[in-house]
C-alpha cells in the first residue's frame, strides 16, 4: 500500500520512540526523519532506475530561423530513450540516399500513392559520430546551409558552425550537454523551423520530491516497505547512533525482491534459459505450460 509522507515519518517517530507529530514541520526530529526519507528515495531511484519515470515528450523549439534545427530538452528530463518526428510532407516516398536504385526498371502500370504524413524515427547519433556526418555536407549545395552554434555549458563558451540540409525530413540528431540538440536537415517546404508539435520522444523524468504532508513518493507498492525499511534503518543510525537489525534485515529481503522482479521481467527464468534435450511433444513441455517451474 502507497503512504504518504507524514505516514512514513510518523512510522519512523514511533519506532525512535519520539513524540508524536501531525505534520513534518511540528518537530526538529520530524524534519530530520523526512530528510532521511527523501534520500532514502533518491537512493533507492538511483539503484532500481524506475520504469515509470519515463513518459512521452515534445521538445522545445528554437524559434530561431537562423538556426532552424535547433531544439531543446524540456527541464526535468533526464535523457531521451527514442525520438521521432512527424513528417508532413506527403511528398516524400523514402528517407534518405537514392544511390544505387535501377533508373533501368520498368515502372508498372498501376501507381502507389505516397504514403500518408506520420512519425518516423530520428536516429541519436555520438556527438563525434554526428560531426564528422554533417562536415560532409557540401555547403556551395543550394540545399545546404550552416549555422553557428554557441555553448557556455560549465562555464566555458565555446562557438562552432554546423551544417545541415534544407529539403528532407530530419533522420539523425546529437544532444550536447544533455540539453541542446541539433539536427542533420529539415524540410523548408514545410516549416521555417524545426517544430515542438511534430516531435514525440520517450524522456526519463527527473524524479521529485516534495517536503509535504501529502506527498506519495513514486514508487510501486511493492517498493514502499524497501522505502521504510531502509529509512528506518538510516534513522537510527543518523539520530540515535546505533542499528536496527530488524529493519536491515527486512531492507534486505526488499532489494532481492526487487532484483528478482526485474529478472523475471526483463529475461526468462533460469529454467527457460536452459537447453532442452527431450523430445519435443505435440503441445511443447507440459511441465513449462503448467508453471510448475515458476513455483
Amino acid at each position: 500500500m502507497k503512504r504518504t509522507l507524514l505516514d512514513l515519518t510518523q512510522s519512523i517517530l514511533s519506532s525512535l520512540s519520539s513524540d508524536e507529530v501531525n505534520s513534518i514541520g511540528d518537530t526538529t526530529e520530524s524534519m530530520q526523519v523526512a530528510e532521511v526519507i527523501r534520500t532514502t528515495y533518491f537512493n533507492i531511484i538511483s539503484r532500481v532506475g524506475i520504469p515509470n519515470h519515463t513518459q512521452l515528450i515534445q521538445l522545445d523549439p528554437s524559434l530561431d530561423a537562423s538556426s532552424p534545427v535547433l531544439m531543446y530538452i524540456p527541464a526535468g528530463i533526464g535523457r531521451l530513450e527514442w525520438l521521432k518526428y512527424f513528417d508532413s510532407n506527403i511528398l516524400d516516398t523514402a528517407i534518405g540516399s537514392t544511390h544505387g536504385i535501377n533508373v533501368d526498371i520498368v515502372p508498372p502500370i498501376t501507381t502507389i500513392p505516397p504514403p500518408a504524413p506520420g512519425y518516423l524515427y530520428v536516429t541519436i547519433l555520438p556527438i563525434t559520430q554526428f560531426i564528422e556526418m554533417v562536415n560532409g555536407f557540401n555547403p556551395t549545395e543550394s540545399n545546404v546551409e550552416s549555422f553557428t552554434f554557441n555553448d557556455n555549458s560549465n562555464n566555458f563558451d565555446s562557438s562552432y558552425t554546423f551544417y545541415y540540409r534544407t529539403d528532407k525530413q530530419p533522420q539523425y540528431c546529437t544532444v550536447l550537454s544533455n540539453y541542446y540538440v541539433i539536427f542533420d536537415s529539415y524540410d523548408k517546404t514545410q516549416d521555417t523551423t524545426l517544430q515542438a508539435s511534430k516531435t514525440m520522444a520517450l524522456g526519463q523524468v527527473i524524479p521529485v520530491f516534495l517536503m509535504e504532508d501529502s506527498f506519495v513518493p513514486n514508487l510501486t507498492e511493492e517498493q514502499f516497505p524497501l522505502l521504510l525499511n531502509e529509512a528506518k534503518s538510516l534513522a537510527f543510525f543518523e539520530l540515535k547512533q546505533s542499528p536496527h537489525p530488524k529493519a536491515e534485515l527486512e531492507a534486505k529481503r526488499g532489494w532481492t525482491s526487487v532484483q528478482r522482479d526485474k529478472s523475471i521481467i526483463n529475461r526468462p527464468t533460469y529454467f527457460d534459459a536452459l537447453p532442452n534435450f527431450g523430445r519435443r511433444g505435440h503441445f511443447g513441455s507440459f511441465f513449462k505450460s503448467m508453471g510448475w517451474d515458476r513455483r
